[in-house]
């Protein structure tokens, strides 16, 4: 490989767009099956590339140019070797991965029956335009910070939180040298020329503002706003000219009234019985240990039932058994009871949609089956960069001078020692408050009362937690007084009376017990870097031989 091949952007993330289900046909002046680059054995398609780029420009409103160009280029080069030239055994063995390419192939279908059923239905009125037109009067310029998974947006906002530079990040994200050397900022834009949820987040914020990672259309940005500009009133030209870019933006926004719509149609929610006492025991199985682990738990679940549907039943251990295959972030969001019992009617209703699905022959489609490989792929190379960034070793010089200075960031959580009484009825919650407030002993009333065993068992006394434990209700109990009574409170279809025996505030830890997360804290700081470097030797071990007069002339 000569020089001129070597990397000129950070190569990730890696642009796969989740819900691409349509292809676009480029009209290319060269054939599409003429190969733009050699890599080892493999051979990159014109098409393939064009493909890329046209998505790529498409999403950013970047201008065609040389460098993006070649950006695009090396990550489609970067994919392949990471996919064909390194070892992923590891990868394709493990657990989490397997359950989300399980996971991804009912979401391709339900894609693609999303885009046929509700999405290709969308009308927009010339009301509608012209209202809408109305509204983009006014400009707003914005910057943001892109990823391509939740998981990567939420690490981005919690830097973001802990005080990293907004530019820095941007730095590091960013494969597009504007956007990467400018902060991520977008310029000017009014209602419509950008996506619409992107969009709509953009023009709640305040100026100086910045948001909670948003969902897209093509992944999840964190944006900040930077100004906003009132315009004259628009010429009938202006609208003209607008008019079929607002139409599709109009369709976008409906799509979630329209998939609203459309599962009232096809799902009733009235025909569905839940089993509370059921789903409620199944629930205080799975807290008492972590949800991410649950493969590794032997429950004690049966065939009780939790749910039914058109005479389909749900039973505590199919539950069970639907929960373990779903992906870990899934998993982790089932905290409460009433997550778990929103969980149970995904299924129902996921099982609803396939069906509907399956007997149109979707799931059969060849644009189904590419958009499926292609998703795989994607998922694949995330968790490779994850795998890189964490078997890279650091020297220890550079952990324990991090840890230095970020010390807040290695403390110990404040930690509460709780006692509870859980109930599932609110007549009785304002009974024992009654007779705690009259000289009740706690501790008794928790043995005979509460539905939560393990802490009965102990007077209701659920030892020492971390504070975040206790989700929504934290701040209550932290800032409440020592052996206070508080509540009844309505959790869910709960109710629970607490009182906060002590409190421990967070301490600086160790740097010899800490020594791990302070590592995987600087490796997530320093990931673009590593992983760059990590696929640059990979450059160095395999021939690639790229076609440099197509990459430079060939045209849309």
């Amino acid at each position: 490989m000569t020089r001129k091949f070597k990397l000129y952007f950070y190569v990730l993330p890696f642009i796969i767009f989740h819900n691409l289900i349509y292809s676009y046909h480029l009209n290319s002046n060269l054939p599409n099956d003429k190969p733009i680059v050699i890599v080892g054995n493999y051979k990159i398609l014109l098409g393939e590339f064009s493909e890329r780029y046209f998505n790529y420009l498409n999403a950013t409103g970047i201008k065609d140019n040389p460098f993006t160009r070649r950006s695009i280029l090396n990550n489609m080069i970067n994919e392949t070797l990471l996919t064909h030239y390194d070892d992923n055994s590891k990868i394709l063995n493990d657990k989490n991965f397997k359950d989300e390419i399980g996971w991804s192939k009912k979401q391709t279908i339900l894609a693609y029956l999303k885009n046929q059923e509700v999405y290709a239905k969308i009308t927009v009125t010339d009301d509608e335009l012209r209202d809408a037109f109305l509204r983009s009067n006014e400009n707003i310029a914005a910057r943001h910070l892109y990823a391509t998974t939740e998981e990567e947006a939420n690490n981005l906002f919690e830097l973001l939180k802990i005080g990293i530079d907004f530019d820095f990040l941007a730095a590091q994200i960013f494969t597009d040298s504007t956007l990467r050397n400018n902060g991520g900022y977008l310029g000017y834009f009014s209602w419509g020329d950008m996506d619409p949820a992107f969009e709509d987040a953009a023009y709640s914020l305040n100026i100086g503002e910045i948001s909670h990672p948003v969902k897209t259309t093509y992944g999840y940005s964190i944006i900040k706003l930077e100004d906003r500009v009132s315009h004259p009133l628009l010429t009938e030209t202006e609208f003209i000219q607008k008019k079929s870019h607002l139409e599709r933006a109009l369709k976008i926004k409906k799509k979630k009234t329209s998939e609203r719509d459309y599962l009232n149609k096809i799902y009733n929610r009235k025909k569905t019985t839940f089993n509370d006492e059921n789903i409620k025991e199944l629930f205080l199985s799975l807290t008492e240990t972590q949800l991410s682990s649950i493969e590794n738990r032997k429950l004690k679940t049966s065939s009780l039932l939790c749910a039914k549907y058109e005479g389909k039943s749900y039973t505590q251990s199919e539950i069970l058994k639907r929960i373990n295959e779903l992906p870990i972030y899934h998993k982790e969001k089932i905290i409460s009871f009433d997550k778990l019992t929103s969980a149970i009617e995904g299924f129902i209703v996921q099982d609803k949609l396939l069906g509907i699905a399956k007997s149109k022959g979707y799931d059969t489609l060849p644009v189904v089956k590419d958009a499926y490989k292609n998703l795989n792929e994607y998922i694949l190379l995330k968790y490779k960069k994850n795998e890189i960034a964490d078997r890279t070793e650091i020297p220890d010089s550079l952990i324990h001078n991090y840890y230095k200075e970020n010390l807040h960031l290695f403390s110990s959580e404040d930690e509460l020692n709780v006692q509870e009484i859980i109930v599932t009825d609110k007549s009785l919650a304002d009974s024992i408050r009654l007779l705690l407030d009259n000289g009740g002993e706690f501790g008794i009333l928790a043995k005979q009362y509460s539905i939560r065993k393990w802490s009965a068992e102990n007077n209701g006394v659920m030892g020492y937690a971390p504070l975040s434990r206790f989700g929504m209700l934290k701040e209550k109990f932290w800032n409440s007084p020592i052996s206070e009574i508080i509540g009844p409170i309505a959790i869910g279809n709960i109710y629970g009376l607490f009182k906060v025996l002590d409190r421990k505030p967070g301490k600086p830890k160790d740097f010899n017990v800490t020594k791990d997360q302070v590592s995987q804290a600087l490796k997530l700081e320093q990931r673009n870097k590593i992983i760059m470097d990590y696929i640059e030797n990979l450059w160095k071990k395999v021939n690639i031989q790229v076609d440099e007069s197509t990459l430079t002339n060939y045209k849309f």
